[in-house]
């Protein structure tokens, strides 16, 4: 139901258009009117609203969006800072009658409903990072702080006063449920819940405002407060900071059409490799390279650095390039609801687990470009990083905010095709997500060896049932000595044994299969196999067995038993002939040898040997990859 009323200030005319709406900003003179009751009988002036700052909000006043099948406008406009920087927030009406807000974000917008939950965390129990439940839901505290309302245009559901301060909590659950808690002293006054969408889930193109660089101004030209040199922004709706390139002073860029000096003379970054201002496509969008921040961390005595360069896109925000010992990443921000803990220290994102590999204290040590937040030389972070290569999750975390990104490593040739350069800097060592180049090689060698070990059972099964395997001889013989035992002997020959016949109906190998009652000492057997009337195969088989006892305990080496082998053979009639040989102690020869003849033997190790040399490759590649993540797992804090 719509309400007019004339602006106590100046008399204009004040709509209150949505029934919850408690405040409107005069058109006219920007009072900030209250009503005091449910009517607009009693009005209040709670104060002049000061301009709005154009964040380059593709959003406006009276925009109309859809939210699933419900539909709903935006009636109202409201800026807050925390400090580090204005962002904006529109009060919406339903067309069911509910109100909500959207909150925008570095290209995202947030969609969140009042919600009465009981239960919710006073203000001093919550801290960064901890853990809340909303129902079946479990959220992460991201972001606690105090946020100064600086104006509004439009309707407000609240009357607040510009310049009045109110403490949230922001947090995030999965599948990007989004929560902001408001506080008044420590007590949690309501709880808004929602999710996080982009803009083209909620809005039709052809209702924003065209905010594309290439037909909005997408450079304002301005002057150092320090030297007077040109300063152009890339993006004065959004900078906060911005360093001179002439005299390396850091500015506060936050007013938009004037620079405010905040230190001089800062310590020189090297030249950045991407060029500021220059553009490169990745991931299918092109980019623009706003800033560059050196960055290090010091552990067990050395001091690590790396630089990130800054990338924006209008539509998608803000991303990082990140540059380190030669290695590149392109790193994106993820929902710390989307980050559970897993096994250990380890953390999981979209079902993948992470392994920690590091953390450490991050400082900036020096910028160049311009800035999305109020960043300083020596501000720190307290940051941890989980890998599983070719991707690296972060957490970065103060007091105030918790934030986590995915970086992907991404190869020399990449950047170069993306942003057209040459010459980079090789890459040194192993970035701790960087791909193992003999992951592929591994799996696909493992892959092989894998079948082709399965195809050589099955034929190695098909021939073991396939061999007959039959007894074509068997026969026993006590050793009996040519001549009597002298206490010089250290070897006695034995007369030879019965020659034995028999037939071979199919061809394949022998089997020669010798046991000997033997305590301790060795048996020697040489002879032929002679075909009837054809060839004559010599045959050798040593039969060794040690036994005794030393210090109270029995011991024993070698076996009574020894097979030997004789290679393809004719079927036909043939005959064995063996002379034995005792070697060791002449007292105790053999008292019974007996000799067993199988023919068609299946030979295990025919199998074996081409499994061996198969996997030989395999292993080699395997070696070179447990070598890689040994050289990987060096340079971690974290090593698993």
């Amino acid at each position: 139901m719509l309400r007019v009323v004339s602006c106590p200030n100046c008399g204009g005319t004040v709509e209150f258009k949505a029934g919850s709406s408690l405040l409107s900003v005069c058109p006219y003179c920007s009072s900030a009117v209250a009503r005091l009751g449910d009517d607009v009988g009693e009005l209040e002036i709670l104060g002049k609203v000061a301009p709005l700052i154009d964040l380059g909000s593709p959003l406006s006043l009276g925009t109309f969006g859809r939210w699933g099948n419900l539909g709903f406008r935006l009636v109202g406009h409201a800026q807050y800072d925390h400090g580090a920087g204005p962002w904006n927030e529109w009060y919406a009406t339903f067309d069911d009658g509910r109100w909500g807000w959207l909150a925008e974000a570095q290209g995202r917008v947030y969609i969140t409903f009042g919600q009465d939950v009981p239960g919710l965390p006073r203000w001093g129990e919550l801290q960064v990072g901890g853990s809340f439940a909303v129902g079946k839901h479990t959220l992460v505290a991201t972001e606690k702080k105090v946020a100064t309302f600086l104006g509004a245009e439009g309707e407000m559901p609240f009357a607040a006063a510009p310049g009045s301060e109110t403490r949230y909590v922001d947090a995030e659950g999965e599948n990007h449920m989004f929560a902001t808690l408001d506080y008044e002293g420590e007590t949690a006054e309501r709880i808004f819940v929602g999710q996080e969408l982009d803009y083209d889930q909620l809005f039709d193109r052809s209702v924003l405002r065209d905010v594309a660089p290439a037909e909005a101004a997408a450079a304002v030209g301005l002057n150092c407060p320090n030297c007077g040199a040109g300063i152009e922004l890339r993006a004065p709706d959004e900078a906060q900071r911005v360093t001179c390139g002439n005299c390396d002073s850091l500015l506060d860029a936050s007013k938009g059409n004037e620079l405010f000096l905040l230190s001089s003379a800062m310590p020189r970054v090297p030249e950045p490799l991407v060029p500021l201002g220059g553009e490169g496509k990745l991931e299918g969008i092109r980019w623009t390279v706003y800033g560059q921040l050196v960055k290090s961390v010091e552990a067990w005595g050395e001091k690590y650095v790396w630089t990130e360069y800054l990338l924006h896109q209008r539509s998608a925000g803000f991303r990082w390039l990140v540059e380190s010992e030669g290695h590149w990443s392109f790193v994106e921000p993820v929902s710390a609801g989307q980050v559970v803990n897993a096994l250990g220290s380890s953390r999981r994102y979209e079902g993948q687990r992470y392994l920690r590999f590091s953390s450490a204290s991050a400082r900036v040590d020096g910028l160049r470009g311009e800035f999305y937040w109020k960043v300083a030389v020596g501000d720190r972070v307290s940051a941890a990083d989980y890998v599983a290569p070719p991707y690296m999750l972060s957490e970065e975390r103060t007091d105030d905010e918790l934030t986590w990104s995915r970086a992907r490593w991404v190869g020399h040739a990449e950047i170069a095709e993306a942003f057209g350069l040459s010459n980079l800097p090789p890459a040194r060592g192993i970035a701790p997500h960087q791909p193992n180049p003999h992951g592929r090689g591994l799996k696909g060698t493992l892959r092989l060896a894998m079948l082709t070990s399965v195809l050589l059972l099955v034929l190695a099964g098909f021939f073991a049932l396939t061999r007959s395997e039959a007894k074509v001889a068997s026969f026993s013989a006590g050793f009996q000595p040519t001549r009597a035992y002298k206490p010089t002997d250290t070897s006695m020959t034995g007369k030879p044994l019965p020659t034995e016949r028999f037939t071979v109906s199919s061809g394949g190998n022998l089997a020669v299969r010798v046991n000997a009652d033997i305590d301790s000492g060795a048996l020697f057997l040489s002879g032929n196999l002679v075909e009837v009337g054809g060839a004559v195969v010599p045959v050798g088989i040593r039969v060794e067995r040690y036994g005794g006892y030393s210090a109270g305990q029995s011991w024993e080496s070698g076996a009574r038993t020894r097979t030997v082998y004789v290679g393809q053979i004719k079927s036909g009639e043939y005959e064995l002939s063996l002379r034995p040989e005792w070697l060791g102690s002449a007292k105790r020869p053999p008292r019974a040898i007996r000799v067993e003849v199988v023919s068609d033997v299946f030979l295990g190790t025919h199998a074996l040997l081409p499994l061996f040399l198969l996997w030989i490759l395999p292993l080699l590649t395997a070696l070179r990859y447990f070598g890689f993540e040994k050289r990987r797992w060096a340079e971690s804090d974290f090593a698993e």
